[in-house]
């Protein structure tokens, strides 16, 4: 097991600053994921004509994420060791790389075969574009498809309002990564949404329709164990960007996270539906003075609680998902 409080490495000290024309670096931020790791890290290394750095930046694992990284020798750039979380993780990875096009990759995503190929030559034949992101899915523990990422064309008012932006199938050169600055480590959930909105006002991004990745979602993802205050940052970020108002569908999504709280406390039928109702209203009407402007009619909406849904996602975190539905507006 790793000593969380030292640090392993595989990885220069000094970071690596000359830019490498063609080269990719993807960075893997990691923590306890060794379950998925190498299947991450096999969907990069597994990239045909293409020349890719892989950097894990792991927060000082003490499950078999290690030993995994040491049987890969000199093909993975590598440290295990305390840090600052995710956020923090993918900023010094970053920092490190020298590939003209980047991206991160979460330690239980998966890069689609070619993926990288296609988006080279994307960049090849597109010298002005900055960014460039396709389409993936929705992947399950074994792998399995459950459904398509909603990706849509690119437009930065939609991008106000929703991500479509799968992150693992997005991809910059470094260059604006250099301009823009890194991930907010102030973040925990919403880092990469932020990004793209930060970016996107200064630079379009280009919508390639090939699918790139996979984006995993299991039972012990901290998206699913901590919705709630996902949905909240990320309603905190997005009223950087509508003059401390919010988009309506954040403001449903949230107030159905909020009533699912209470449904995981039990209780008869009937009581379990009035604690879900009040709460879902309590937390729609607390923020519906704060929609953006045109969003009041959808609040109304949304006025009758989700219920049914929300116990087939109690049952199931994946159902939303199954069912071809985005998760920040089901």
């Amino acid at each position: 097991m790793a000593d969380c409080g030292k640090i392993q490495t595989q990885m220069d000290q000094s970071p690596t600053t000359k830019l490498v024309a063609g080269r990719f670096s993807i960075v893997v931020p990691s923590f306890q994921q060794g379950e998925f790791l190498e299947r991450t890290l096999q969907s990069i290394l597994g990239q045909r004509e293409v020349d890719v750095e892989v950097i894990v930046q792991d927060g000082g694992s003490t499950d078999q994420t290690v030993g995994i990284l040491k049987r890969y020798g000199d093909r993975v750039r590598w440290e295990s060791r305390t840090d600052g979380g995710q956020t923090a993780a993918i900023n010094s990875g970053l920092q490190k790389a020298s590939g003209e096009y980047i991206g991160y990759l979460n330690s239980d995503d998966v890069l689609c075969e070619g993926a990288l190929q296609q988006v080279r030559a994307f960049f090849t034949a597109h010298p002005a574009a900055g960014v460039v992101y396709g389409l993936a899915d929705f992947i399950d523990e074994n792998d399995q498809a459950i459904a398509a990422y909603p990706v849509e064309p690119w437009s930065y008012a939609r991008l106000r309002e929703i991500c479509f932006i799968c992150q693992p199938a997005c991809f910059y050169r470094r260059s604006v990564w250099e301009r823009c600055g890194p991930f907010d480590p102030a973040l925990h959930y919403s880092m990469d949404y932020e990004y793209w909105l930060r970016v996107g006002a200064v630079e379009p991004f280009h919508f390639l329709p090939q699918k790139l990745a996979g984006s995993r979602h299991h039972g012990s993802a901290k998206t699913f164990n901590r919705s709630r205050e996902a949905h909240r940052e990320t309603i905190a970020v997005l009223q950087r960007y509508h003059a401390g108002q919010i988009p309506p569908f954040w403001i449903i999504a949230y107030a159905r996270h909020c009533g699912e709280d209470r449904l995981r406390e039990g209780g008869p039928l009937p009581l379990r539906w009035l604690k879900f109702a009040l709460s879902y209203w309590i937390h729609l009407l607390m923020l519906a003075p704060k929609v953006t402007p045109g969003g009041t009619r959808v609040l109304l909406r949304k006025l009758g609680p989700p219920y049914p849904s929300a116990c087939r996602r109690m049952r199931d975190p994946l159902s939303c998902l199954k069912m071809a539905a985005c998760p920040a507006i089901d």
